[in-house]
């Protein structure tokens, strides 16, 4: 039977129901900040996203924790800080007392010093930074209460950058900025912090082609979709080539150039190289992007495939599917205030 997961501070705990969640809940075992894994899924939410959740955990926040004297929380409402070092003060707080500060007292996006919603704060302590999802090279780490660049998402890892350093943490060291703000706008930006829920590989097919006398390359035609009000980036594809019994015998990723705007869908192609320049390799492009090629160099026609050539090192193969493997949404130049 399949259960609830939740991480709760490196701690692990599983649930039958909703019902053994707001008990775990209630007995303190995770707070709002936490992350659960529905039954059957691979992505994680934040407790405080599950509607059945947010009463319990609405009731606690609502009790300040007791003390004799004025807590951080409140210092920095009454002040309005907006710097990222309160945000930082605050996570610490909120994990000592779970009394969650009042929108109205306590901005802690935007602004020139404020999170920004392009931003993750980070709640590892310190969160190692890896060359690769699951990969054991690290490359850096990233100090507690501060913050990085989002990049794009990929599996249950966020692709970041910080202070130079560039690379993959893993979603239960980092909290996204709009953890911080109202439901409404919670909803409204978590295209940014988990796209590839919202970009799919759609109207996919495959063939075989003959490459001097052998059946070596794979032609993937598909378009890819957008269904949210972001436009998305820097998107990576991930190719599987399977044998007769669905194992896969090897994978390979293909990246694609241009933005699939927002609430469309477009075509996949590749612009062939062109054979006069012995450097050039193919360039695989959304058609929005080649149509805006087009505008200013019309040959460029005569080099363009519809789809994606994928060519086959294992032997054996009869199948192929081809998923989105990492994203990135583009927020819009002007961020509305967080509520």
């Amino acid at each position: 039977m399949s259960r609830w997961m939740v991480n709760a501070s490196g701690h692990q705990y599983s649930a039958a129901s909703i019902d053994e969640l707001k008990k775990l809940a209630k007995e303190g075992k995770f707070f709002g900040g936490d992350i659960l894994q529905p039954p059957g899924a691979s992505e994680w939410i934040y407790a405080l996203e599950l509607p059945e959740l947010k009463t319990v955990l609405g009731q606690e926040f609502d009790e300040p924790a007791a003390s004799t004297e004025m807590s951080p929380v409140v210092r920095w409402g009454l002040a309005g800080v907006l710097a990222i070092a309160a945000a930082g003060c605050w996570v610490y707080a909120y994990g000592l007392s779970q009394d969650m500060p009042d929108p109205n007292d306590l901005e802690l996006i935007g602004g020139k010093s404020g999170l920004q919603y392009t931003e993750v704060l980070v709640t590892g302590d310190p969160a190692p930074l890896f060359a690769s999802e699951g990969s054991s090279s690290q490359v850096g780490t990233l100090a507690k209460n501060s913050r990085a660049n989002l990049l794009g998402k990929r599996g249950d890892w966020y692709h970041l950058s910080a202070s130079g350093v560039e690379g993959y943490a893993r979603l239960t060291d980092v909290i996204p900025a709009y953890f911080f703000a109202d439901p409404a706008t919670q909803l409204q930006f978590k295209p940014l912090y988990y796209p590839d829920q919202f970009v799919t590989v759609v109207n996919s097919s495959w063939s075989l082609v003959p490459e001097n006398g052998n059946t070596s390359i794979t032609n993937f035609i598909f378009m890819v979709g957008n269904d949210s009000q972001f436009g998305m980036t820097d998107l990576k594809l991930k190719a599987s080539i399977k044998d007769k019994d669905g194992k896969v015998l090897e994978e390979k990723e293909v990246t694609v150039e241009g933005v699939i705007k927002p609430n469309s869908s477009t075509m996949i192609g590749s612009l062939k190289a062109d054979k006069k320049d012995k450097t050039a390799v193919d360039r695989v492009m959304t058609e929005a992007l080649f149509t805006e090629m087009m505008a200013t160099d019309p040959k460029l026609v005569d080099r363009w495939v519809e789809g994606v050539d994928i060519k086959l090192e294992s032997e054996g193969f009869d199948g192929a599917t081809i998923s989105v493997a990492e994203v990135r949404a583009v927020p819009p130049d002007a961020m509305p205030p967080a509520k």
